[in-house]
């Protein structure tokens, strides 16, 4: 199925394969509609609608995701659609949105895409070959906290941790599956995805206030995945301190363009992602289709 696919899916796919992230009879073609589902780490669920091309026709695609969805199986699948700034599916993805919204899907929450660049505001498209000499315009680091090493604590540690940032916390997918499994098994899928990420083991730290768990922040290869204070530091500018740690983690790295994204409704994290320097890219819109 998946030479059905042109390049460079086909290439995108085999590679994925590979990796454990999808497999050729997660991969569904018909006409000139194609997707394939894809997992955020190996051994997890394929929740996520992966390289879907609909083709020219929604009404053939969103059969196609009908069919597929029927065949998978999974309690929650999600798409992505990603787009430049005042540009929206429904004018600027057309044949995609419908074919979502044909197929059951339902556009739930509006992200805002975000990146940092060395340098300051560079072009999306950095070349490999930028110079050594490149002004320190990183976030601050404030000092105030210090770090330990999340992967080398004990999992119930920081899934309890995971448990104490979801409380109030303003965003979607966190309040959407505490709502619907309860906090303590959605900390228990954040951590697992968060330790299954491309990243040097050290990255991923929780902050501290003298003995006092503060928050974590989790760089992956190239963005920072995760971000988040509990509820009783919250008001105090914490979450600036580890976001200052996560994009000078990866600016120290080599990392010349750090990404990362939240919700448009979580006013005060992307306020913070502001004031560390980082820029609107684009938004993310995120359809979701669930299981009766």
């Amino acid at each position: 199925m998946i030479d059905r696919f042109p390049e460079p899916a086909r290439a995108q796919l085999r590679a994925a394969c590979e990796g454990g992230r999808t497999r050729p009879e997660w991969c569904f073609a018909e006409g000139r509609a194609h997707l394939a589902y894809w997992a955020p780490y190996q051994g997890a669920d394929p929740v996520l609608v992966w390289q879907f091309d609909p083709g020219p026709d929604p009404e053939a695609a969103a059969a196609l995701l009908r069919r597929s969805l029927q065949e998978m199986g999974v309690a929650k699948t999600i798409h992505d659609i990603s787009l430049k700034p005042g540009l929206t599916p429904a004018a600027d993805r057309a044949v995609a949105h419908q074919a979502l919204i044909g197929a059951g899907f339902v556009m739930e929450v509006e992200r805002l895409l975000l990146a940092w660049a060395a340098g300051g505001d560079l072009p999306d498209d950095l070349p490999d070959d930028l110079p050594d000499d490149l002004p320190d315009d990183l976030p601050d680091d404030r000092g105030r906290l210090t770090y330990r090493p999340a992967r080398r604590m004990d999992p119930s540690e920081v899934i309890d941790l995971l448990v104490r940032i979801s409380e109030g916390s303003l965003d979607h997918d966190t309040r959407t599956e505490v709502a619907r499994v309860g906090a303590e098994h959605e900390a228990r899928w954040v951590y697992d995805d968060l330790v299954n990420r491309k990243a040097e083991p050290d990255w991923f730290v929780i902050g501290y206030l003298g003995d006092s768990p503060v928050g974590l922040v989790a760089p992956d290869d190239r963005s920072i995945a995760y971000i988040g204070v509990v509820p009783e530091h919250r008001g105090h500018g914490y979450v600036d301190d580890l976001l200052a740690r996560g994009t000078r983690t990866l600016a120290e790295a080599g990392v010349e363009r750090v990404i990362a994204g939240t919700d448009v409704g979580n006013v005060p994290t992307a306020a913070a992602f502001l004031r560390a320097g980082y820029s609107e890219t684009g938004r993310l819109f995120r359809y979701y289709c669930r299981a009766p």
